[in-house]
Order: structure tokens, then sequence, then C-alpha cells
């Protein structure tokens, strides 16, 4: 038996260690994590959330929390979390019919908690394991550490209650379990409910056995061990059928609270009629959705000072928040920055609640605010002759979305229109949504086609952002605009896709606004293309943004002719679901001469992709880019990376980095990009700021060199100094990348040798591009390498999975570097 379960470890290991190595759909990541007061070490295993639930994704596990202690020949599950489980109707599997048909009862309901998930577990000598979803242990990434603060809760608990932890430990062991808590004590963190004092703690919901098949014991048993150890327990009932647990789950949504509190909502454990445990849970929307609305709001007041208007629920009662808390926010800056850190959040929304005179859930059933509301409400759900329609396409290059949009305003061409974003060549980007708005403003125009490829998420949260400010600037407040996507890449397709697109692109030539492959050539070309393709994000239509869509609309490529196939496709949805915009299907014969009509476009705007300067005579004042550390001799500073190299060369296999590191493949110029005209422009207040202080240190000399008509410089050299170390080496397949260690000022005047306050690095992680190491891979890169190894790997030594490498360089010389600034 104990043969048994080894084996079956071994195997899940080598199932993930596979799936570790697949492309994208299925695939894993591995962490290693060092676990705290012990030498042993556990690999945390994730996957992406939008493989879960997936009839066509088969996962080695569906664990959401799983950590698998480090060993060659006994490798065993030390932490298992739940299998991922979903809200009512968010995939076909939890819709009332199914779970009517599929499941059985007793149904086990347990209140759902609103804090961060901790698990704690065993080592066999009873040294505990506490860890947070996907990590465990110090890190240096963070500064806010979930799985630290829930293991400091829990001595603290145990201490109370005169419990040895290793008792607890070893009964852990020995069960061959994870304990599952929810966290919640808002001096750490605060979320959406209140957990101050008393209420603070560990609320255990769950034990579950440390085994690939997912098994966990019932709640009775669940807190009889929490009184044991002095958890917080869960409340939990059960109800027989699946009726009357649906007719209680709605009541309770219908008021927002159970048993005169507000909760989050409920997790339902019950049986599938193959014997098999299943979870899902009930949400209650309100009054979450207003609380988090008027967070969001005052998030976005403290950042902006931006008043937001265009909320789509519960208008009058924010405007109402905001008129209250910005006065407040106004006077008094630490509460802005607790609030940006997520303290105060509840404190300020119970000051407005007490000033108002009623409760959030008194609010939500107010007669009268229902009617004020009314008065300031878009009903939504209302399709009329006064809806229109705004369409974004979720794209890579090649797709046919161009080809798409003029077939179908071809098709419409008094009421259809169509902006695309290579036409606009300003650097304001959100030009595209205002033009967009413009235009759908229009009277006599019913939809307008957004082009832009929008292959990422934050270009789809960007679209919603950027509508939501400017709506009401270009269109009257009461006119409804459903936001339909247009998918032309589902997730399934994009391995057997690309070869096609790149096929179309390359044909084309250079009948495109910025991708030309005559002028460009063939290599640049294929180098954008696979950048777009690797950076694709697929539409997950539970998830922000993408939940943001009226309707997405799932397109093929592969087909030939796909354009117009897709536009019979689109034509057919909006017929289906939204006839007033298509209210009958044109003839076939139509459809094919618009398409035909198409073909024939020519770009009649050449976009330079990364902008050029627009020079104004009247202006004396240069317009830098970016400010940088820029390195003195790149040679020299190689030799010296390649030395420290060498130096760590027993911990880790380094060749490929030696190798790397050639004449061929390293940049000629070095430097640490300090600050950003981007970040300075739409970063976050720090990057704002810092912009701003480097503008004015360097102002004479922008003024100075701008009065000069012959200055053709792109680079100007100053005399100031930027301090530095290197501490870590950072590469995978497309570049090598230094980072690097710099203080929170670390430039120092050219000619006192004095700290120039408030000027430092901008960016999160301070680096150099050392090397890189495929064609079309840009410097830019290394920002992405840099977010990929903070956020699943801690920055830790090692090879991993996913292709990163990490090389600790030790305690190495501080150095320096010359500031300059790039136009």
């Amino acid at each position: 038996m104990v043969d048994a379960i080894a084996d079956d470890f071994k195997q899940l290991v080598e199932d993930l260690e596979a799936a570790a190595k697949l492309p994208k759909r299925g695939k894993a990541y591995k962490t290693i994590c060092q676990i705290s007061n012990c030498e042993k070490k556990v690999s945390s295993w994730k996957f992406n959330e939008w493989d879960y639930g997936k009839n066509n994704i088969r996962l080695p596990v569906n664990a959401r929390g799983l950590f698998i202690l480090e060993h060659s020949q006994k490798p065993r599950i030390v932490v298992r979390g739940y299998d991922k489980f979903f809200n009512i109707d968010e995939v076909a599997s939890t819709s009332w019919s199914w779970l009517t048909s599929n499941t059985v009862g007793p149904y086990e309901v347990t209140v759902k908690e609103n804090g961060c998930i901790i698990f704690i577990s065993s080592l066999e000598d009873g040294t505990l394991v506490v860890c947070s979803k996907h990590s465990t242990g110090s890190r240096d990434d963070t500064d806010r550490n979930h799985s630290v603060a829930g293991e400091k809760f829990l001595m603290k608990q145990l201490q109370a209650s005169g419990i040895d932890p290793k008792t607890l430990g070893l009964e852990l062991y020995h069960m061959n379990a994870t304990a599952v808590a929810e966290y919640c004590d808002d001096s750490f963190e605060e979320h959406i409910l209140e957990y101050t004092k008393d209420a603070a703690g560990l609320y255990i919901h769950g034990i579950n056995q440390n085994e690939r098949i997912f098994k966990t014991m019932p709640m009775h048993e669940v807190n009889n061990f929490a009184e044991r150890y002095g958890f917080k327990k869960i409340e939990h009932f059960t109800h027989s059928d699946i009726t009357s647990l649906r007719k209680f789950l709605e009541e309770c949504a219908n008021v927002g609270t159970f048993r005169d509190k507000e909760i989050e909502g409920f997790v339902i454990r019950c049986k599938k009629v193959d014997g098999k445990t299943f979870f899902f849970k009930f949400k209650f929307e309100e009054p979450y959705l207003m609380y988090r609305q008027w967070r969001e709001a005052t998030k976005k007041y403290i950042a902006t000072k931006s008043r937001v208007f265009s909320f789509r629920k519960h208008r009058f009662i924010t405007n109402k928040y905001l008129d209250f808390v910005i006065p407040l926010l106004d006077a008094d800056p630490k509460l802005c920055d607790d609030y940006m850190k997520d303290f105060g959040i509840i404190k300020l929304r119970k000051m407005f609640l007490l000033d108002f005179g009623l409760t959030g859930v008194e609010i939500l059933n107010s007669e009268k605010i229902k009617n004020l509301e009314a008065q300031n409400a878009i009903d939504y759900q209302v399709v009329d002759e006064n809806t229109k329609f705004l369409f974004i396409p979720i794209a890579t290059i090649g797709c046919g979305k161009t080809t798409t949009a003029l077939t179908l305003t071809y098709l419409y061409p008094e009421s259809w229109g169509h902006v695309q974003n290579d036409d606009i060549t300003g650097r304001d980007k959100s030009l595209l949504m205002k033009k967009s708005l413009e235009l759908l403003g229009q009277e006599h125009v019913k939809a307008v086609i957004v082009d832009r490829n929008n292959h990422q998420f934050r270009e789809r949260k960007q679209l919603f952002e950027w509508f939501a400010d400017l709506k009401e600037k270009y269109m009257p407040y009461d006119c409804n605009v459903k936001i339909i996507a247009l998918s032309f890449l589902p997730y399934e397709d994009i391995e057997e896709t690309s070869k096609l697109t790149i096929r179309r692109v390359l044909a084309r030539g250079d009948r495109h606004q910025s991708i030309k492959v005559k002028t460009d050539g063939e290599k640049k070309v294929l180098g954008i293309m696979k950048g777009f393709l690797n950076r694709y994000q697929p539409v997950i239509v539970d998830q922000e943004p993408d939940s943001m869509f009226d309707r997405v609309i799932t397109l093929n490529v592969r087909e030939k002719n796909s354009s117009l196939a897709n536009v019979q496709e689109i034509l057919r949805v909006l017929h289906d679901h939204y006839p007033i915009l298509v209210p009958e299907i044109p003839l076939v014969e139509k459809i094919r001469s618009a398409f035909e009509k198409s073909l024939l476009y020519e770009p009649k705007i050449t976009k330079v992709v990364g902008g050029g300067k627009k020079h104004n005579k009247e202006s004396l004042k240069l317009k830098p880019v970016y400010f940088s550390a820029e390195i003195p001799d790149s040679k020299v500073f190689l030799k010296y990376i390649r030395g420290l190299c060498l130096e760590q060369k027993g911990s880790l296999d380094i060749s490929a980095v030696l190798e790397g590191l050639q004449d061929n493949t390293a940049l000629r110029k070095m430097h640490i990009t300090l600050s950003h005209v981007g970040s300075g422009k739409k970063g976050s207040k720090k990057q704002r700021d810092m912009w701003c202080e480097f503008n004015k240190r360097y102002s004479d000399t922008l003024i100075k060199l701008g009065a000069s008509t012959a200055q053709q410089t792109a680079r100007i050299q100053t005399n100031d100094k930027v301090l530095f170390r290197i501490i870590k080496l950072l590469w995978d397949e497309n570049i090598i990348t230094a980072l690097a260690e710099v203080a929170d000022e670390c430039i120092t005047d050219g000619e006192s040798g004095e700290i120039v306050r408030h000027l430092g690095c901008a960016n999160d992680y301070a680096h150099i591009t050392l090397a890189l190491l495929q064609p079309g891979v840009k410097p830019f890169y290394s920002n992405v390498l840099c977010q990929a190894m903070s956020e699943n790997h801690g920055f830790q030594e090692g090879h991993f999975a996913d292709g990163t490498n990490c090389l600790e360089l030790g305690n190495t010389a501080s150095m320096d570097a010359h500031l300059c600034i790039n136009l």
C-alpha cells in the first residue's frame, strides 16, 4: 500500500513536469519554496486560471494550492487545497439544471468568510508548513506575505491555548491532511467584510487528504478539530434536497444577509451521482458590488483626482458617497496613502454609512433610494432603437479583423463605422476610444468597430476604462451601449492558426500601416508577429475585463476566405440576439460583394512604430523619452559580469549564459531605465512624481539644448552619477538581464557629490539588459522576464520549468553610471 502511494506521487510529479513543458493549454508552473525554520523545500504547482473547468483540457490535478516535497525518490504531497470549484451558472456544471440531475444530498452549506486562504500541514517531525495559495516562507518581492502573516497568527493562537505547535503538526502528519483556513484580519489586510479585534482570526473550513484525488472531511469533524486547536469555526448546516437548498440561497441573496449579518455567500459541499466529492459556491451580488464600487471609485480619485460618474449601478448612492469622502481625502494625505495600501477602506465606508444614517442593506432595500437610483440609472437589459453597439476585436496580426470590419461597414455604410488604431498617429492612445465614441455619438451611426488587436487583458481593460471615462462626453447620458467582443483567436486554435496568419502577413507585403514586409524585411515582421502570439491572452468570459462584454462572438480564422465566413457568423449572431441592429441578414451575393471590395483596401497612412517626433519651432525645450543610468564601458562591464558568473559556477549550470554573452549578442549600450515618459504620464503616483522630478532637475539643460536648431543628438550625458550594484542574473531563451539594486535616492550631483533628493528608479525592477538571444526580441522584454520571475519564483535561484533561470551573484561591489537624458 505504501509503495502504491509512493508510486502515485512519483507519477503525479512526472505528469506535472510534463505539463510544465507544454506551450500553452494545460501548462503547469512550478516554484521552489524554502520551508520556514527548516532546510527542506517544497515545489508549488499551479495552472492558468482559465484552464480549470475546460472540457477539452485535462489537468494532472485540479487542486488550487498544491505543494510537493522536493525529493528525487520519495516526493509526497505536503499541502493540498480544494479542487477548483465555481459559482452558480459560472460554468455548465454549476447550472441549477445540471446540479439537479448530477448531484445528490445531503448538501452541506458553509458560510463563505472574506479573507485570504491559508493552508496548514506538517512534515514527518511535526514541523508545521504554512502556505498561502501558491507560496510559503519568506519572500523579498512583496511587502505583504500572506503565508508568513498566517503562520505568525497561528503561533499566537496556539500559544494562547497552551498548545505545542508540534502537537498540531504531528496530528496533521498522521492524518496525512491539510487544514484549510481563511485568514481574516483587518490589521493585516482589509477585504470587504470587517474583521477586527475578536472577529479576526483563522477560520478553518476544510481538512483535505494529501492525495491526488480530492477527498475532504465532513464539517462536524472539521469543527471538532477547530475546537481542539483554537481555530475559529465556520457556520454550517445541511439541506437534504436541491429544491430546498435553492430556495434558501435565493432568499438570502434577496436580502443580502444571513441571520442579519452581511456575508460574502456560501460554499456547498455534496456528492456527484458517481460518489465523488463536489463543491460549488453561491456568492451574493450585493452589497459587495456596491462596496467594491465605492472602493474602486475612491482609489481612482486618489490616483487621478478625477471623480468617476460612469457607474452602471448605484449611481445615486455612489455619488453621495463621493460627496462625503472627497473632502476627507483632500484634507488627509495619510488617509490616501493608507487607503491605497488597503487600510482604512472599511472605516471610511462606515463613516459614510453613519453619516448617511442607513446600513448598506438598508440602502439597498430603501424604496426612496431605489426611486432615486432609477432616475440616475440606465436599464442595460433593454435593447431598443436607441441602443448603440461597440465591437471590440480580440486578435493578433493577420487574423482578418480589418477585412471583416471593412466588409461590415461596406454592407451598412450609413449606420456602421470603423476606427483603426493603425490610423492614429498621435501619442494619446485614448484617441482610439475618443474617435470611436465621437463617431458612435452621431445620430445616424448605430455601431462602431474599434479596430485594434486587444490581444492582452490589460488592453481590453484599458478600453473599458476609456469608455467609462469618456462615454458621457460624446454621447447622451441615457444612451445604452452594448459592447461586444469579436474573438478571432480562441485559445484552442492558437498553435494551428499562427502559421496561417504568418503566411497571410508575408503575402500582403506593405499593404498595412505599420507592418511592412518589403520595407522592414521578413525577419523583423516575423519577430513582431511572434511577439504578439507569445503575449496573446485568450478571452475568459468569467474573469474581468472579459466578463464585462455584453456578448462574445467566437470566430474561426482557419477557413479559406475566413473573413467572409466570419462576417456571416457575426450577422447571424446579431440577427438572433440584436435584431434591432440586424433585422435581416443580407443576401449572400451582397455580403460577397462587400467582402471583395474590402480586399482592395489600401492603407493611406504609414505609421512609424514607436512614433516620430513633431518639431514645433516655437518650442525651445526638448522632450525626453526616458532618463537612464548608462554603463560607461560595456565591454569592461560585461567582463565583470562574466567574472561574477564564474565565481558562482559551482551552484548552478551557467553554460547557456556564458555562451549567450558573446560579442554577437551582447548590447553595445547598456543602461538602467530610471524613469520613462509612458509611466510618467500613466503610471503609479510614484512613477508620475518621479518623472516630474527628473524633468525639473534637468529643465535648464533641455531648454538650453532645445534652443539650438542644429542639436540632433538623441542622448544627453549629464555630470550626475547613479550608484548601483548587480545582485542577480536572469535569463531565458530570449534574453539575459542583470537585476540591479539601487537606493531610493541613488543619484549624486556631478559637482558636489551629494545625493540628489527625490530622484531614484521609478521602475518596479531596476535591471540592465545584457544580451538578446532571439531575432525580434526587444530590450523591453527584460521587464516581462523580471515580472515573471517575481510573480512565479520570487527571484529565487534555480532553473525553472517555465524556462526562466536565476543566479545569485553574491556580495557584489557598488558601481556608478552616467545619468543620461534620452530624447
